[in-house]
């Protein structure tokens, strides 16, 4: 492989700026589907896709952990262990509390608590329970944290790779391919979540890729993205195998939900080659919005949900709109406290 070249700051910043994107609109996608005030055109239109966000997290995660760590070939695993755990972690553990918190409020915390529900979901093993084969759902009804697991296996995976050998090899995108279209063939047939998570690495590892490419060449083309592309086009194709023999297709539910996960980052790496070849025309206005979001964009993910579903504030305050508001504020509010105040002192302290 050639060595690297280092990265340009304005292209990470586009990077900031999908990702501040994609945790407004999952923001926007649970207001929609949790409130009566939007009206079902719009939703289903615009506010749909909610589960193609979190793919697009994937999809950046692996590019951006690739260009944090490619110049350290002699980093130890408690280095980055220590890093990836810290900035996991430490949010998702308030957002455990938080969920506590609100249901003690709503006096329900009893009924709903499941040690081993707690125990899942702080060894990384919750998933969204619309797939067979999971093994706990994401705490106390805070849906969104079912992608953390992924994530974090990912992470866990990708330095257990880089430590071998077939990191090194110029084709190693299909090793990593070969081992996620079996592992989503054995899940076809027996459901578990090993399975799910080597399927879904594919997704993770062609963000790395993405990130190699542009840090060896400096540009994007379709011939240098086309492993990228071949190997999500085939993951897509295998994950609606199982489509065709249902006899209902439910698209928020296994199986179809797995081939939007395959086919959307497919498609998005699709349309981010050909915007790319139109040097990201209109990009800055409108990605460029969400710049200022960004920094607190993994607060907003996992706190959003839980205080807009389980905070009950409609029992003190009648106005719909003044609701959300207060909602809005305590949602940004806690995601920069955590990420901006907080993390940092955490960082110092566990190194």
């Amino acid at each position: 492989m050639n060595q690297p070249i280092s990265t340009p700051k304005t292209h990470l910043k586009k990077l900031d700026d999908i990702r501040g994107f994609a945790a407004i609109y999952v923001i926007i996608y649970h207001v929609s589907h949790t409130s009566n005030f939007i009206p079902e055109k719009i939703k289903t239109l615009f506010f749909s896709f909610g589960q193609e966000a979190v793919i697009l997290f994937f999809l950046l995660s692996g590019f951006v952990i690739y260009t944090s760590v490619y110049r350290k070939p002699d980093m130890s695993f408690g280095y980055y262990f220590i890093r990836r755990f810290r900035r996991i972690y430490f949010p998702f553990l308030i957002a455990i509390i938080l969920s506590c918190i609100l249901a003690i409020l709503n006096q329900e915390f009893w009924r709903e608590f499941s040690g081993n529900q707690l125990l899942g979901n702080l060894f990384m093993l919750q998933d969204f329970s619309g797939k067979p084969g999971i093994i706990v759902k994401p705490f106390l009804a805070n849906y969104p944290l079912w992608s953390l697991s992924y994530e974090w296996w990912f992470y866990m995976l990708f330095f257990i790779l880089f430590k071998t050998a077939l990191f090194k090899l110029p084709h190693r995108i299909y090793w990593v391919f070969s081992v996620s279209f079996l592992s989503y063939f054995i899940y076809i047939i027996y459901p578990n979540p090993i399975s799910l998570y080597l399927a879904y690495f594919i997704i993770w590892w062609c963000g790395l890729e993405a990130a190699e490419v542009y840090l060896r060449t400096k540009r994007f083309t379709f011939r240098t993205v086309k492993p990228i592309l071949i190997c999500l086009f085939l993951m897509s194709l295998i994950s609606f195998i199982p489509v065709m023999f249902v006899s209902q297709i439910k698209l928020g539910y296994y199986p179809f939900l797995n081939f939007r996960h395959f086919s959307i980052a497919f498609i998005a790496i699709v349309i981010g080659l050909i915007w790319y070849q139109y040097k990201l025309r209109y990009f800055d206005t409108t990605f460029g919005l969400f710049i200022k979001v960004a920094p607190i964009s993994y607060g907003l993910y996992i706190f959003h949900y839980p205080i807009l579903t389980q905070l009950k504030l409609s029992h003190y305050i009648p106005n719909i709109w003044l609701d959300y508001l207060l909602k809005f504020i305590l949602i940004f509010g806690l995601s920069y406290l955590v990420e901006i105040k907080l993390q940092p002192i955490v960082n110092r302290w566990l190194k």
